[in-house]
């Protein structure tokens, strides 16, 4: 008996005080995750750091110095938690494995791109932020080195910012946990050199001479939800369900493109012919020149080989209210071996209700793929916009206002750092 009116004195308690029942349990919740997720990351990078120690005991040929990269950090990435994450997870990884790490804080949006021209005598490039950041270094690159891809030294990316599209291609995760996992994966792909070529997007404003190209590692996307999904944080009060609730309060919004018309000129994926084949300017000297190959082989070998289909121009006028083009490195097949490098050119239907904007807005936060009507493929290709008026690109997830572009694919020029399933695949 004393067991039962004990039993029941609690359940009146709580019935009395259920708001403050409520509330010790969720916070005893948050509590118990809290604990779990700790005890979980400690342990993870115990496992990771006795496996870059692995590596730092390796000795080292008296001839050879120990490897030297330099990281570019951008503080302000993720509300400034970029550079406590990487002194938590990736930077004592590196130290163990006995790299040199070289250290380069971002200051201002853009700076990215000025620090390439400061950098001498490194082995890698380790980018650690978001697409931002990515994006600025790649641009950074490839203007340095006129395109030359034998100039380049090889890429890794952290994803340390708030979009890391192209990283969590390759090293994805869902929860806190897995980020940490996904972080210290990412900086011992740096530390195996695991390297995989990647394709690279070069991007003109058509009739602007003196506009220096951009180059993306991922995708450009004009419409309705791209201009849906840069107003997310604007509901940051929503918690978690911000992605979602983003497509619900604007779509009746008459500032967003709904309606996106222009003229497309492309040509097909080629596989290297005599007509696509250009030879890349060397440079006398600077760092980069030490990763200078011949490329008269490569001369030699599309000479002889003639493709019709190469340099014909195909001419397509779209109305639709999304666009998206994307690189094979973030297509959904992007761990998979590929037969030809190439552009893909996702449209939408011209037309979306209110209703299907919803349904189409959670499935792309779902991961899935949104309703298409037409997919193209394409080596090269230019968008000339019929209107432009107050509209956005979002480039590799940074705003660009839309003019005419031109889009030409670089195949395989950049030699990233992934995990070793990515490189098999």
């Amino acid at each position: 008996m004393p067991v039962i009116t004990k039993v029941t004195k609690t359940i009146q308690t709580i019935r009395n005080n259920w708001k403050k029942s409520v509330f010790f349990t969720v916070l005893g919740g948050y509590g118990v995750i809290y604990v779990k997720n700790y005890f979980e990351t400690q342990e993870l990078m115990r496992q990771y750091c006795q496996k870059a120690a692995s590596y730092g005991k390796e000795s080292l040929p008296n001839n050879l110095s120990p490897r030297h990269v330099t990281v570019i950090l951008n503080p302000s990435a993720n509300k400034r938690k970029a550079a406590t994450e990487f002194e938590k997870y990736c930077a004592p990884l590196l130290h163990l494995a006995g790299i040199s790490v070289d250290v380069k804080k971002t200051e201002s949006e853009g700076h990215a791109k000025s620090l390439i021209d400061s950098i001498s005598g490194t082995d890698a490039i380790v980018v650690a932020g978001g697409d931002g950041t990515l994006l600025e270094v790649v641009t950074g690159l490839f203007r340095k080195t006129n395109e030359n891809s034998e100039n380049l030294v090889p890429l890794g990316v952290l994803p340390l910012g708030k979009n890391n599209s192209v990283a969590k291609v390759y090293f994805p995760w869902h929860n806190k946990v897995e980020k940490v996992k996904a972080l210290a994966e990412a900086t011992m792909a740096v530390i195996e050199e695991s390297v995989k070529p990647m394709d690279i997007m070069k991007i003109e404003i058509l009739d602007e001479d003196t506009t220096k190209p951009v180059y993306a590692v991922g995708q450009l996307k004009w419409g309705a939800y791209r201009d849906a999904e840069v107003k997310k944080d604007s509901y940051w009060y929503f918690g978690p369900m911000k992605n979602y609730v983003t497509y619900v309060f604007n779509g009746l919004r008459s500032s967003i493109s709904w309606d996106c018309k222009a003229t497309i000129d492309y040509s097909i994926p080629c596989e290297g012919c005599s007509h696509c084949y250009k030879k890349k300017p060397k440079q006398s000297s600077g760092w980069f020149s030490r990763f200078m190959k011949d490329n008269d082989t490569d001369k030699r070998k599309y000479s002889g080989i003639y493709n019709p289909e190469c340099d014909i121009i195909h001419e397509k006028k779209i109305t639709t209210s999304d666009l998206t083009l994307l690189t094979t490195n973030v297509s959904r097949n992007a761990n998979e071996a590929q037969d030809i490098s190439k552009l893909i050119v996702e449209i939408g239907p011209d037309r979306v209700d209110y209703f299907d904007f919803i349904r189409n807005g959670f499935r792309r936060e779902k991961g899935e793929k949104s309703d298409l009507t037409e997919i193209i493929e394409a080596k090269m290709l230019e968008i000339n916009p019929e209107s432009n008026k107050n509209a956005m690109f979002s480039i590799d997830n940074e705003s660009y206002e839309v003019k005419p572009i031109k889009v030409t694919l670089l195949p395989k020029t950049l030699k990233m750092f992934c995990s070793r399933n990515a490189i098999n695949a």
